[in-house]
């Protein structure tokens, strides 16, 4: 693990969170980001954040095996309304009158981890993406079932399969 020493208010974050996150990154950098692009970019930070910190960037929410791979329902029922084009507008903004709010990626660790997620995978197709979490051996692989929508991924599994794929790439650099 990076840290071991930050506040649960430090790393606290939610799946929309994580997916404003990725929507900033996209506008800053003009890049086009559709909902299956950003869902796949979710779930391999939420990975890789697992791997390297012990820590869920969902606060418990996780992710779903569905047909086109992992998904948030969260974000994607919110973003839904853009079928395939690009994401126009960040997800859920802090409602005082029904007092949601959902934080910002705030620790530098989750920054850290996170920006290096964007700069390996923002190239890649949202095709090539979904590719990737139905690879042999993936946590999205092990539990689809395609009678049965909507399995919960386990936690355990995305950890275990990302800090192996993350040893792998040490290894091989």
């Amino acid at each position: 693990m990076l840290v071991d020493t930050v506040t649960y208010e430090e790393v606290c974050m939610c799946s929309a969170a994580l997916a404003n996150f990725f929507i900033q990154k996209a506008k800053e950098e003009d890049i086009e980001l559709s909902n299956l692009k950003l869902q796949k970019l979710m779930y391999i930070g939420y990975g890789w954040t697992l791997a390297l910190t012990g820590r869920d960037l969902t606060d418990g929410e996780g992710f779903q095996a569905w047909k086109h791979g992992p998904v948030s329902p969260t974000v994607y029922h919110q973003l839904k309304r853009y079928g395939s084009g690009a994401i126009q507008e960040k997800a859920f903004e802090f409602d005082e009158e029904l007092g949601l709010y959902y934080p910002n990626v705030n620790s530098p660790e989750n920054i850290q981890v996170l920006t290096k997620v964007w700069d390996i995978y923002k190239s890649f197709s949202a095709w090539s993406l979904r590719c990737l979490t139905h690879e042999d051996g993936t946590p999205w692989k092990a539990v689809f079932d395609p009678t049965g929508m909507y399995t919960e991924i386990p936690v355990s599994l995305v950890d275990q399969f990302y800090t192996n794929e993350i040893k792998g790439m040490l290894g091989s650099a």
